[in-house]
Formats: C-alpha cells, structure tokens, sequence
C-alpha cells in the first residue's frame, strides 16, 4: 500500500508516467536507428527483377504494394516523401521482437522514420520528454500522405504546443496543412470520401443490431436533429426511457415516415406535439439542420443561391462543430444536400473587441464572439466540440443584490461543454481569465494549469517517489 494522502499520490502517478514518457522516446529513436541500419537502395532489390517491371515500379514510387514476384524481398517507403527504403523482411523482425503484427511493425517504423526526418521540430520535443511518443506518433501518421511542404508547416505549427493540446485539435493542424500546402490531396481526399458512404447494419445475438453510417456533414446533421425531435416528443407522451434509449427508439419511428410526421413539430414545442397527436391532427414536418460556414469575408469569390441552400466559394472555410473544409467537401454537401438544410456563411467576428451588458442573458453578437474566440472547451485538456455552455467565470450577482454593472462580457464568458461546467459550478474547481486571456484553473487538490488558443499547460511540481 501507498501511504501516500491524495496529493502526493497524485504526484507519484504522474511521477511514473512521465518515466514511461521518456523509455517511450528512448524506444522510438532506437527503432528510427533500426530502419538506418536496414536501408536499402532501390538497385538493390530491382535487380532481381525483370527491366521492364523494374522500370514501371520505379515510377510508381511505392514498390511493396504492388510487387508479387514469389521469392522477391520487396523495399518499403514506409514514411513520407522523400524519405528512405527500408528491407520489406526486417519489419517483420522487429514487429515479432514487439509482439506486433507486421503491419502495426510497419506503422511504428514509419512513424519514427516521419518523425525525425520530416517532423525534426516535434521529434525534438519527444526527445526532450516534453511531448508523450504516442502523441507524436500520431501526428507522424497523419502526415505521411502529405506533401514536404505540408508536413513541414504541421511541424513548425505544432512543435510548440502540441504537448499542451488534444489529439482532435492536432489532426485539426494536419487537415489544415493538407488545405493550405496541398490543395489537391484534400480535393481528393474529400471525392475519395464521398465514394465511400454507406450504411452497414450488423445483427447481434442478444436482440439488438448496430448500425454504422458514413454520410455527409448536411445528411448526418439531419439524422441527429430527427432523432432529437423524436425522441423529445416520445418523452413528452410519457415515454421514460434515457435519452439514448429514446434516439434508438427513434431509427424505428423515421423507418415510418407517417408515423414520424405525425409525431413530430418543427416548433420543438412538445405540449402541442402531445397535443396533436392525441388529437390525430398531423403536425408540421420535421425542420432541417443549419450548416454554419466562417469565412473571411476576403475569402469569398463568389456566392451561389439555390432552392435550399447559400454558401460562399472561397478556398477554405470553417464549418461550426467539424473545423476547417474545402471548397471541394462543401460542392459535395450540396450536390447531396438533406431536405430543408440549409448552409450559411457567416463573417469572421472581430476578437478583439470588448462587448459588455448588464444582463445575464447573453445577447448573440456576444455569443457569437466568444463561439469564435473558444473553438473547443477550455478546460484543460479537453478537446469536445459541438454543444457548449456559455460559463460566466466570475458567477453573475444581479444589480439588485449589489452586483456591478456589464458583467456579462467577452473577458467574463467562456465556452465550456456541458460535463465540465457542471464540474466548474458544483465542485471546487474554479479558474480566471488573466489580462493578456489566458485562463487559469485550480484543482481541488490545488494543481494549477493555464489554458489558452494554443492549448493546456499543466502544473509543475517535483517528482514524487515512494517512501523508504
């Protein structure tokens, strides 16, 4: 047993992981040395191999894939552009010493040769123990496909924070890479995308099936904002099931297109949904999702006016809730566009200006500032977009029980998701914007961690061990 009270033992766990952190370096860079070791010159596996086949797998760049010569060892590029071949059979030495699969042998070994060959920023950081190696390796996966040029922009734009960030706000930098310096990947990467929706349906032995769906942004949109209308209106008739039962329930109600019609309002006024369908009337039908897109009002070429949709034409827009898009993702959402959907584009908000009111409510040019200025929630560490609180950091006190005045303000709210603000409002967590925007919170056990656009800082403290 640790006699250890919570803050020490606290301190021993993180202790213990950043030990973990630094054998997890120690390890990547010695398999990065083991690809050196094993390098191969492409003469040297195209010998033997027929001239012209050679000649053909040469311009093709990517031999591993598509050599079946029987008895032939193949070479790897296992990493990015321009790095180097690896002996196809040595991988699979190293993925049995790691109790791997060959081709998890093969991801580690490419993600290491990424790393310190066109990542050297953010494998610098791994080395020094500031950035975890399984982070790292993350990124060096997404980047593979991606140009130098992009992949270089991932490394200078992440080495600084991408210790301090989530996962989900990095492969956010990695898609923004590919808009940026590789226009043409993301194109078709997006038309790639397209081809590949579908929706699977797997029965289970216990009664219940999963459904797995890939769809467009605008359709999927659709989906969650029906079974959010069904499943309210099946509560306000009495229905006591969660939340999650109810939207489950709800795929069967859609499967009915009368009975959903019946059931459901867009006004998402349940008593008259009860209302009406007790009384057998049939309600207005169900109202589709709004698509917000940001765009710089620079970035717009042009704008297209259909039936059901607005959007702008520029090169890359911000879509609420997803993150940056091309131009390409947004056509396809149109071509395909739910019933009723509708894709607004809404000017960049200036950040920098103050906006301050006396009221609690918060009006919705404030809102939409701070929907801008807070991309995600900012608790430290969390990375949830989608649904969020506006929190008021200092607790609003009306003017009646002597409160001041405008303390619904930018420097006042921030966004947080529903989980957190609960741990904000009824724990001992608490935090506060200093001058220059940074946020400051403050565990119950004391921990301190700053949180601003670049992401999470966390506490520093001395190394715990345990007692003699």
């Amino acid at each position: 047993m640790l006699e250890l009270d919570a803050a020490a033992t606290l301190g021993f766990v993180v202790d213990r992981r950043r030990r973990q952190d630094v054998a997890a370096a120690e390890e990547l860079r010695a398999v990065a040395h083991w690809a050196d070791l094993h390098r191969l010159a492409a003469g040297e596996v195209l010998g033997a191999v027929e001239p012209e086949t050679a000649n053909q797998l040469c311009r093709r760049g990517l031999l591993g894939e598509d050599l079946t010569i029987a008895g032939v060892e193949r070479e790897l590029r296992l990493s990015g552009q321009g790095a180097f071949l690896v002996e196809e059979f040595a991988v699979a030495e190293v993925a049995a010493a790691l109790g791997m699969t060959e081709s998890a042998g093969r991801g580690y070994v490419g993600q290491a040769v990424e790393l310190r060959d066109r990542l050297p920023r953010l494998w610098g950081r791994v080395m020094s123990g500031e950035l975890p190696a399984w982070k790292a390796r993350q990124v060096a996966e997404q980047t593979i496909p991606l140009s130098s040029d992009a992949a270089g922009y991932v490394d200078a734009q992440l080495a600084g924070f991408a210790h301090k960030i989530s996962f989900g706000r990095i492969l956010a930098c990695v898609e923004a890479a590919a808009l940026r310096h590789d226009p043409d990947l993301a194109a078709e990467r997006a038309r790639q995308a397209a081809e590949k929706r579908g929706v699977w349906v797997e029965d289970r032995i216990d009664g219940t099936s999963e459904i797995n769906a890939v769809t467009g942004t605008p359709d999927a949109r659709a989906f969650d904002a029906a079974l959010n209308h069904v499943a309210t209106a099946l509560n306000l008739l009495g229905d006591g099931d969660s939340r999650d039962v109810r939207r489950a329930k709800a795929i069967g109600v859609l499967a009915d297109p009368q009975y959903a019609l019946d059931l459901t309002t867009s006004s998402g006024d349940g008593t008259r949904t009860a209302a009406l369908h007790q009384q057998g009337r049939r309600p207005q039908a169900i109202a589709g999702p709004v698509v917000h897109i940001h765009l710089h009002t620079a970035a717009v070429a042009g704008v297209q006016v259909g039936a059901a949709a607005v959007v702008a034409v520029g090169e890359v827009a911000r879509v609420d809730g997803v993150g940056p898009r091309s131009t390409e993702a947004i056509k396809q959402w149109l071509a395909t566009l739910a019933p009723g959907a509708v894709v607004k584009v809404t000017p960049v908000v200036d950040l920098s200006e103050r906006i301050s009111v006396d009221a609690y409510e918060i009006p919705d040019r404030l809102r939409r500032q701070v929907e801008e200025r807070d991309h995600s929630c900012r608790f430290p560490w969390c990375g949830r977009r989608g649904g969020f609180d506006v929190d008021h950091i200092d607790a609003f006190v009306p003017r009646d029980d002597g409160g001041p005045p405008g303390q619904t303000n930018t420097h006042n709210l921030a966004r947080l998701c529903r989980f957190h603000h609960r741990v904000k409002t009824h724990s001992r967590w608490s935090y506060v914007r200093r001058r220059d925007g940074v946020l400051v919170w403050t565990s119950p056990l004391g921990r301190t961690y700053t949180v601003d656009e670049s992401g999470t800082s966390p506490a520093t403290e001395q190394p715990r061990t345990l007692p003699a």
